[in-house]
């Protein structure tokens, strides 16, 4: 039981549960309301929605562990769970599951809502897991690119899916599009941060494979390098994020960004330029992770 809570990343699934909530009735109800619309999805059809993409973010981590079986007996000896604990057979079986899980339930979701973009939009997502899992991990920069995609266009997916249904004006729905964008971009931009400094932390097995990461390919210097400036251009794009919540009055998000996101920001930048080890990438990792959290939790402040 151990091994498979460990191989489904069971806490990362909650948080892209809690995020689709958080989105619904802390974002979407609340302009509903304000501008008295009509919600796109129902709670049942949200709720499916949820638990497709949690089956294909379930689906992507264990695909992902089966492909990087060789690897991680090098950058993860003591975590490795497929081929240890779990047979490679019985993941790429559970993988495949979750798959088919993904594939009829989204169908069924789309037959319910009687449209195919629901559909077509999660089968995509999950394809693209794939993709990542078989191909684009071992190219230069596409892998890092895609996850972080995956990462920002899983919230976006969501307002697109619920706003081709929803009866609102263009002023409420300009309002939520501005918020989900502004999210979106801040999940791709720490997305791809910390995919970076993965690849730093596994260049030793990475380069049994010949992956193509960009720090075997352009050195570890020059990845710290973009690194940095990745990090700096979030920082300013949270400035600008907190003159618009100051004009509005959200001086409680405002806050937030402050002590969650942008102060933490600013130590993983310091400790980017004097990491070394392994231990220290693995530390930056973690931190990017819990920024993102942060970043998340700014949804909640913005509503007092």
């Amino acid at each position: 039981m151990r091994a498979i809570y460990t191989m489904l990343r069971v806490p990362n699934l909650l948080i892209i549960a809690v995020t689709f909530f958080i989105l619904r009735f802390l974002v979407f109800m609340p302009v509903y309301s304000a501008f008295s619309a009509t919600p796109g999805m129902g709670e049942t059809e949200y709720m499916i929605m949820v638990i497709i993409t949690m089956c294909i973010a379930a689906a992507g981590y264990i695909i992902n562990d089966y492909f990087d079986v060789a690897t991680d007996r090098v950058n993860k000896p003591k975590q490795q769970i497929i081929g240890k604990q779990i047979t490679s057979g019985e993941a790429r079986t559970t993988a495949l599951l979750f798959s088919l899980l993904v594939v009829f339930a989204s169908i069924g979701l789309s037959i319910a809502m009687h449209d195919w973009l629901p559909a077509s939009l999660l089968i995509l997502a999950l394809a693209v897991a794939w993709w990542y899992a078989v191909h684009l991990k071992r190219t230069f920069l596409w892998g890092n690119i895609a996850v972080s995609c995956m990462s920002a266009g899983t919230l976006a997916m969501a307002w697109l899916i619920e706003s081709h249904y929803a009866t609102i004006n263009a002023e409420g729905s300009g309002i939520i599009t501005s918020i989900v964008t502004a999210i979106s971009i801040f999940a791709f931009l720490l997305s791809l941060q910390r995919e970076i400094v993965k690849d730093i932390e596994d260049m030793e097995g990475d380069k049994m494979i010949r992956c193509k990461s960009l720090p075997l390919v352009k050195g570890v210097p020059f990845t710290k390098t973009m690194l940095f400036i990745l990090a700096v251009i979030t920082f300013i794009l949270l400035v600008a994020a907190q003159i618009y919540l100051f004009h509005f009055g959200r001086n409680v998000a405002l806050v937030w960004l402050l002590i969650a996101v942008e102060i933490p920001l600013a130590l993983f930048a310091i400790k980017l330029t004097k990491a070394e080890t392994k231990t220290d990438f693995h530390f930056l990792s973690s931190m990017l992770k819990w920024i993102m959290v942060g970043g998340i939790g700014s949804v909640i402040a913005g509503q007092f």
